[in-house]
């Protein structure tokens, strides 16, 4: 999963780089990475069958079964986020092509970059088992919906083209906030059904 994290996180952080530098190629070589994004989730869920099937080995593995389950379902929401960063630099050679409105460029921007804090903010929580964290990632995802609704104000003055992109590009990233936010609920949920367990 840290794995996973490292990965998806370089691929948002490449693709707005591609988007601010006007670099397709930088967005063509995200997109390949993603393969590496669902060959460690298909690890990650072929160890959790094996622990489901095999309780003598989760607990060799010092594993409860809630926590193997939580690994699984983050590892899951972790291939999701890195679909929708692919989404994202798919439409990036559209928006640098077509001389979109620099100032939706830079709203994408800072809207993207409040996704991927809130996607390590989630991750980070996990790993440090902490539910103030977590709870603080969720209450941010509303900050992030706000700005996404600012930039689609904006995108009704562009061209068609421009428009369906920018469009895709707002809902992916709006997404991959939305999906941080699931991680931090797995979180709580893990950690409030292990403290009463």
């Amino acid at each position: 999963i840290k794995r996973m994290h490292i990965i998806v996180k370089g691929m948002l952080e490449d693709a707005m780089r591609a988007l601010e530098t006007r670099d397709t190629l930088l967005a063509d070589d995200v997109q390949s990475r993603d393969n590496d994004v669902d060959r460690l989730h298909w690890l990650v869920a072929r160890q959790y069958n094996i622990l489901l099937h095999n309780i003598n080995l989760a607990e060799k593995m010092n594993m409860t079964i809630g926590m193997a389950s939580t690994c699984f379902l983050i590892g899951r929401i972790i291939e999701r986020i890195g679909d929708h960063v692919v989404k994202i630099t798919q439409n990036v050679p559209r928006l640098i092509d077509t001389n979109t409105d620099q100032k939706i460029i830079d709203q994408l921007l800072t809207a993207s970059t409040l996704a991927l804090d809130i996607f390590n903010k989630s991750i980070n929580a996990f790993f440090k088992k902490d539910i103030g964290a977590s709870h603080e990632t969720i209450d941010t995802v509303k900050n992030l919906e706000t700005l996404c609704e600012e930039i689609n104000a904006l995108v009704p003055k562009q061209k068609g083209s421009i428009a369906l992109s920018v469009g895709y590009v707002v809902e992916s990233t709006r997404r991959i906030g939305e999906y941080a936010e699931d991680i931090s609920e797995n979180v709580i949920n893990y950690l409030v059904a292990e403290h009463h367990g």
